[in-house]
């Protein structure tokens, strides 16, 4: 299993970046309750603890471009560092698993092609997430 729990803290200080909750034409439908939604990543900094992990099954995740093709951006893709927990949480998703991918889309479909099928992984309660979550206006 790929873990680095030491080295993981100074990853934090990187973690930037949104988590858009919205329709999209590619990944499909990753509303919460039917609204359209972004978080801000530097937001979910406190409600992380690194001294827990997980230990999942990528089966029971959902992320942006899972059991689809999808073109990655190749310079993030071939940069990413699997050494890094990626951030879940419980809620609701497009594909019914129980976890949702906060951040680490890069990561996980590494790991996969690496013929990885669980790694230890973040939690963030789900209310936390609800809470942190910022309205996208209409257009």
């Amino acid at each position: 299993m790929i873990d680095i729990s030491n080295e993981f803290l100074s990853k934090l200080i990187m973690l930037k970046g949104y988590h858009v909750c919205n329709i999209d034409d590619i990944y499909g439908d990753w509303r919460i309750n039917g609204q359209n939604y972004v978080l801000d990543l530097e937001k979910i900094i406190p409600y992380l603890d690194m001294k827990i992990k997980h230990l999942i099954k990528f089966d029971d995740i959902s992320w942006k471009g899972k059991n689809i093709y999808h073109e990655l951006e190749q310079v993030r893709y071939e940069q990413c560092d699997v050494r890094y927990r990626c951030i879940l949480t419980i809620g609701e998703n497009p594909h019914n698993c129980k976890y949702r991918m906060i951040d680490g889309r890069h990561r996980i479909t590494k790991m996969g092609n690496m013929g990885l099928d669980e790694a230890y992984f973040n939690l963030i309660d789900y209310q936390n997430i609800i809470k942190l979550l910022q309205p996208i206006p209409h257009p």
